[in-house]
């Protein structure tokens, strides 16, 4: 069974290691290589692998690229295996396997399709799971080879996400793989009545607004950071990123929204809208997001903008 797999992020990695492992024919990997990586999260080295393992490796900016689309062809695939990619699979390079293209999602389909799975497992779900489907021209839509489930915790982040998404990635495949390789080609149907879907994400979108409260600001730090580029506020004229926290929920102190009230070694407490938070680890930016570490917040120091005011300054400049 000639296989190729197309994708440049962890799950793309377990995916080959497994390819390699139950020894399918790999004809040729397709890894990601954006202009700017810092804009891409978890970008893995899918080269290295190739390279020990005698697999062709051609690099990529935009798979339905014509030039990626005739090497493909040329290439006569039995299946392709696409995960851990955000780009579209045109119709195009979905009609050229003799069997199909497989797709990778870490949700529970078809519960949560759609974009930014991990951020979106963290916010709104229970539970995940690996899910192998026939990829489709829908979003996420297409009918379900294996499904491996794990839980999500309260006190999971995107980070502790991915790694159950990866172990389960290994079960899913350790399970499924032996009977592809038998020739076993049978996806079963999702249940489209009971589908939703998740918008994008967006690095914006892990702005805080004091006024939420700790639980909420708690979740979207825990959504938003690493692999991603972490939930954030701002500090004088610096950026802050925050990439983890925890709800107070003993201390009896009350102050004003967004002021740290308390220092703990070098972790702040601040009042919210609703309730206590400590902000564990951080980091301050400046405007070229380079690293300040001169900087120190101090009790009192008030984090986020009083909108009004700073219209006011602009006015009076």
């Amino acid at each position: 069974m000639k296989v190729i797999l197309i994708g440049s992020v962890s799950s793309s990695l377990y995916t080959l290691n497994k390819l390699i492992e139950y020894q399918f024919d790999i004809l040729a990997v397709f890894g990601y290589e954006p202009q700017d990586e810092s804009r891409v999260s978890g970008l893995v080295n899918m080269r290295d692998l190739c390279e020990k393992n005698n697999i062709k490796y051609y690099p990529f900016k935009r798979i339905n690229d014509k030039n990626n689309i005739e090497i493909i062809k040329a290439l006569s695939p039995t299946i392709i295996f696409a995960v851990g990619i955000s780009q579209i699979i045109s119709k195009e390079i979905l009609s050229i396997p003799v069997l199909g293209v497989v797709g990778f999602h870490p949700t529970a389909l078809p519960r949560g399709r759609g974009r930014a799975p991990l951020a979106w497992l963290v916010l709104n779900e229970n539970y995940g799971a690996a899910t192998f489907f026939l990829l489709t021209e829908g979003v996420d839509d297409g009918p379900i080879f294996i499904q491996e489930y794990f839980q999500v915790n309260e006190n999971d982040n995107a980070k502790s996400i991915q790694g159950k998404v990866l172990k389960s990635i290994n079960n899913a495949l350790d399970k499924w793989l032996p009977k592809l390789k038998e020739g076993i080609w049978d996806p079963k149907p999702q249940d489209s009545v009971n589908a939703y879907y998740y918008g994008k994400r967006s690095p914006l979108d892990g702005w805080i607004n004091w006024e939420w409260g700790a639980e909420d600001i708690d979740k979207l730090v825990r959504a938003s950071t690493k692999p991603y580029p972490g939930a954030f506020s701002f500090y004088n004229n610096y950026k802050i990123v925050i990439w983890s926290s925890e709800v107070e929920k003993t201390l009896k102190i009350k102050g004003v929204i967004g002021r740290v009230l308390l220092i703990n070694d070098e972790k702040l407490l601040l009042q919210t809208g609703k309730g206590l938070i400590w902000i564990l680890e951080y980091e301050l930016r400046d405007i070229n997001n380079e690293l300040v570490d001169s900087v120190k917040l101090r009790i009192g120091d008030k984090l986020g903008y009083n909108v009004e005011y700073e219209i006011f300054k602009l006015i009076n400049k």
